[in-house]
């Protein structure tokens, strides 16, 4: 029997397909957008990122089809404080009687236990990429840090190389992608391969993690 995933994602998201890539044949991925601005001020992203405003289109989807729910905005949960992602998926959890999962936990649980040291690839700007290191517990895994600074999700899906082999070719430990919008999917197995390091990204763990919730092994 298939299982089906709620997905609530921000409006300017451009890389539907990146979630898509990791879903099994025997799942499927229900979206509903919810609209923002694609504006990355922090007021913009902290208003954007409230449980009532989300809420109101989670309705969009028929609820009592869904296994789990994912919540993929990443920049406004991490402004909003990990207190209130917690509060975000309890809320949703049993308002809705579906397990609930945002993205930024999702990321940080896997930094926190991953065994590898761990570079941390930003496409957000220094601030909110701050904000989200001081949610890591286990700091010393990171090795490095990289912002790319987009200013929209438009720059951040527009370029297929932000991957630079120049850039992190010596590095010891894996790469991880944060952010909602991030796609790797297309470079991924190359530079793993020239790379010698395993490379991850939000959307792949929360996927991931979506479908471990389903069959009871999160």
């Amino acid at each position: 029997m298939k299982k089906y995933i709620g997905m609530a994602w921000p409006s300017d998201g451009l890389n539907d397909s990146e979630y898509w890539s990791y879903i099994p044949p025997d799942y499927e991925l229900l979206i509903t957008r919810y609209p923002v601005s694609g504006v990355f001020t922090k007021k913009n992203l902290l208003n954007e990122g409230k449980i009532k405003f989300i809420s109101k289109f989670i309705k969009n989807i028929k609820i009592e089809n869904l296994d789990s729910l994912i919540l993929c905005d990443f920049a406004g949960s991490v402004l909003n404080g990990i207190n209130y992602i917690n509060k975000m998926e309890n809320y949703f959890t049993k308002k809705l009687n579906i397990p609930t999962i945002n993205i930024v936990n999702s990321t940080l649980n896997f930094i926190n236990n991953h065994k590898k040291k761990i570079s941390i690839v930003s496409p957000y700007s220094k601030n909110i990429t701050n904000d989200f290191l001081k949610l890591i517990k286990n700091k010393k895994s990171i090795e490095k840090t990289f912002n790319l600074n987009f200013k929209s999700e438009k720059e951040i899906n527009s370029d297929n190389n932000i991957i630079d082999y120049n850039k992190f070719q010596n590095l010891k430990g894996d790469l991880f992608f944060i952010g909602g919008g991030v796609t790797i999917r297309y470079y991924k197995k190359m530079y793993q391969t020239k790379l010698k390091n395993k490379i991850y990204s939000s959307p792949m763990i929360l996927v991931n993690d979506a479908i471990k919730i389903i069959k009871n092994e999160l």
